[in-house]
């Protein structure tokens, strides 16, 4: 998580000899330098969980001689649709609420 106590960071960007740690699962997309280690949360496609509806992915650009630049794309999509799609599988209307409003 991006709350997370920074001496955790600092920790894991000891212990590797990588220059970009890359991972998700939390949902929510960000990044972070610790100990010369880039982080990125690369986050959601469908469930970003941050409060925005739209689909997103993250572009991660690697050029020599340059530091990595991350970016975090947003594409609109039938999010009502997602939700209508949940719910007619019989899952919970609350992951149905959460497609609409980006939760």
């Amino acid at each position: 998580m991006e709350d997370r106590d920074e001496r955790t960071y600092r920790r894991l960007a000891a212990q590797t000899d990588a220059d970009v740690l890359l991972f998700g699962h939390t949902h929510k997309p960000w990044h972070r330098e610790y100990g010369g280690v880039l982080f990125v949360n690369v986050g959601s496609a469908g469930r970003p969980k941050d409060g925005d509806a739209r689909a997103m992915y993250t572009v991660l650009r690697l050029e020599q001689d340059r530091p990595p630049k991350v970016e975090v794309r947003r594409v609109a999509y039938d999010s009502e649709e997602t939700a209508r799609g949940v719910l007619a599988v019989g899952l919970p209307l609350e992951l149905a609420q959460a497609f609409r409003c980006g939760e």
